[in-house]
């Protein structure tokens, strides 16, 4: 129930800043529809070789940019190095609850926000311009769920990773900038992994980023099934057992600037 209630609070805590996000939406928006005529361009003519059509990588790029708000686009290091700088993480560290799922939900809430106030209304705007697919399957849409929400989990474990490093460093600020860049670059967002050279899209399918933007992405145009999710899964697992470790030696090695 405490995490549930500090995902609820951060939800709200959100709410007071709707006008900046929907200027933020028309941004999206906008990106988007560069990204799609980028690549409409560059498949003109190619379609025959390629593994999207112009209407799929249109499709492509119009899911993408509507699951990164709540996928891609946390707080860096999930704000644990601003506690970190102010002195708080002393204080929330001593509460009785696991430091690692307290910063979890609240992060949580506010993704929970992005996807009801950013997501969906990007999704709609794309879907009365370029068009917007529906899966034809039923069962698409469960492993699509499934799929975002494994995304969510990995994403919030990666920040987190980034997040509890400050710990130990004065400066995030590189590591979040690497774990973006992975995650754009290797993670499906400016080029579908299938359409990287062959040595880079194989190493790619075996990151976690894959299975943050990429795979969600496939699934729900039913271009992969629910098997793409085995090696997201083992890094499901993987990553929260380290952060775990990392938050213990954090408890013991805790320096805090300021406070």
């Amino acid at each position: 129930m405490v995490y549930l209630e500090l995902l609820k609070k951060n939800f709200v805590l959100q709410l007071q800043y709707r006008l900046a996000h929907f200027i933020n939406n028309a941004g999206s928006i906008i990106f988007g529809f560069i990204y799609i005529a980028i690549w409409v361009a560059a498949l003109e003519g190619k379609e025959e070789t390629s593994p999207f059509t112009s209407v799929e990588i249109t499709h492509y790029m119009a899911f993408i940019q509507c699951i990164l708000w709540f996928t891609v686009f946390l707080s860096m290091g999930l704000l644990i190095p601003e506690r970190v700088r102010t002195g708080a993480i002393s204080l929330e560290m001593m509460r009785p609850t696991s430091y690692f799922l307290y910063v979890l939900s609240q992060e949580s809430g506010r993704l929970f926000y992005n996807f009801c106030f950013r997501s969906i209304p990007i999704g709609l705007a794309f879907s009365f311009t370029v068009g917007f697919y529906l899966p034809h399957d039923k069962l698409t849409y469960v492993w699509t769920l499934f799929s975002l929400l494994l995304a969510v989990w990995l994403s919030l474990n990666l920040f987190y990773t980034v997040g509890i490093t400050s710990c130990w460093t004065f400066e995030v600020s590189g590591a979040h900038l690497i774990l973006f860049t992975l995650l754009f670059g290797l993670g499906g967002q400016m080029v579908p992994i299938s359409l990287l050279p062959p040595p880079l899209a194989e190493l790619a399918l075996y990151l976690p980023f894959a299975g943050i933007l990429y795979h969600p992405t496939m699934i729900f145009l039913e271009k992969a099934d629910g098997d793409v999710l085995l090696l997201p899964l083992i890094w499901a697992i993987l990553l929260p057992v380290f952060n775990l470790a990392l938050t213990h030696l954090a408890r013991r090695k805790l320096e805090v600037q300021g406070g």
